[in-house]
């Protein structure tokens, strides 16, 4: 069964690793060149960069194939053609949907029409983060040149067209996200901006980080609303679905966690949680030399935090590892859920099947330092190794 799925966004990334480890074979269509770069190899996808029409997909696509739609949320022409192309050729079309978030304390409006509308009637500097594909309509705003500082991808061709408009390059944010909360408080604060335009990207698109960042530097929000309320399955449903779709193992074998010994000195390490678990964890990765994070709403086990507050994706930003170690099983999950996109290995301390790596038990002496780790199941079996192989450096000591 052919299974092609239109990606671009992290959702269809992470989909595509879903399915490459199980083994399906499948294309991944992209936009752009910027997009195919985004994508990391993975055994069985095969990746074809640029946009089609809707003949050209229905070329492509054929009677009994699978097409996951996993562009943005706001591409919904692409999605409009992509839904009809399968109805033509009878391939079965599939949307693969990023929820939205809650809005509190923001202006809405429906379109980008209406967002320059807005502005006009509401003076003000403006970092606007809507991308550049609708750059041009935001000329219409009296004083834009003045008024607005875009952030937009760091190409070539972007900041061409950028200044092409009218755009002063003084004024161009050219950076590749993701944007922490304290990054984005940052750009509001540095160019004086007084409103923050966005879209409703969902929780991996940084919406929350916007928010908490307009928050937090005093400005506006306005948000330009998604252009159709979708029916479709979210990433977790999706998998469950093609799971029961192509025949695919409910659950990989495990194998054996390789145990691999890396440098942490002066690396990022976040640690989210700050119970006894988290103590100790955060003592480990310190004394081999980590810089450590914690982040927790507050430290019941004495431990110093870097930010006293819940978790934020934008937390992950520059991380080399990270423990999801809260008390809260949902936000654990939510942790791992978006290391896992992020490519952060993740020890999540109440599951083991969600880490990407096992937090092992420290045995150190005469020079010598081992961990040991099992399948998840055995703490009781992993810590008494620990101990005895304790033992042995410390007789190693003495005998020296």
């Amino acid at each position: 069964m052919s299974v092609f799925v239109f990606a671009g966004t992290s959702e269809g990334r992470a989909l595509l690793k879903f399915l490459s480890v199980r083994g399906v074979c499948a294309t991944a269509f992209v936009a752009t060149e910027y997009g195919e770069q985004a994508l990391e190899p993975m055994p069985g996808v095969t990746v074809r960069a640029g946009r089609l029409s809707q003949p050209e997909m229905e070329r492509v696509l054929a009677v009994g194939a699978v097409c996951i739609d996993a562009t943005h949320p706001y591409a919904s022409e692409v999605s409009r053609l992509l839904e009809a192309a399968c109805a033509n050729t009878g391939a079965e079309y599939l949307r693969l949907v990023r929820p939205a978030l809650t809005r509190q304390g923001a202006d809405t409006v429906p379109d980008t029409e209406s967002a320059v509308r807005w502005l006009n009637d509401h003076p003000g500097r403006v970092l606007l983060t809507t991308g550049s594909k609708e750059l041009a309509a935001y000329t219409a705003v009296k004083g834009f040149a003045e008024r607005i500082y875009p952030r937009v991808l760091p190409t070539a061709a972007v900041i061409e067209a950028c200044v092409a408009l009218g755009f002063p390059p003084a004024h161009l944010i050219a950076m590749q996200g993701p944007f922490s909360r304290e990054l984005n408080a940052a750009l509001l604060r540095q160019v004086g901006a007084e409103i923050l335009v966005t879209k409703d990207t969902g929780r991996a698109g940084g919406f929350a980080e916007k928010l908490n960042a307009a928050r937090d530097a005093g400005a506006r929000v306005l948000v330009v609303s998604r252009p159709r309320e979708e029916a479709g399955r979210t990433l977790s449903e999706m998998r469950d679905y093609l799971t029961a779709r192509l025949g695919l193992a409910k659950a990989l074998p495990e194998a054996p966690r390789f145990p691999l010994f890396v440098s942490l000195a002066g690396r990022l390490c976040v640690i989210f949680g700050a119970g006894k678990i988290a103590a100790r964890r955060a003592s480990v990765l310190r004394r081999f030399g980590a810089e450590v994070r914690v982040i927790a709403p507050e430290s019941p086990a004495g431990l110093a935090l870097y930010a006293a507050r819940g978790y934020e994706p934008g937390d992950l930003t520059g991380a080399f590892l990270a423990v999801a170690a809260t008390s809260d099983r949902a936000v654990n999950a939510r942790v791992a859920a978006d290391c896992r996109a992020a490519g952060v290995p993740c020890s999540v301390a109440d599951r083991a099947g969600e880490s990407t790596f096992f937090f092992p038990a420290i045995c150190e002496g005469n020079g010598l330092v081992a961990g040991v780790v099992s399948d998840g199941a055995h703490h009781e079996k992993t810590a008494l190794m620990a101990k005895r192989i304790r033992a042995v450096l410390e007789e190693t000591d003495e005998n020296d």
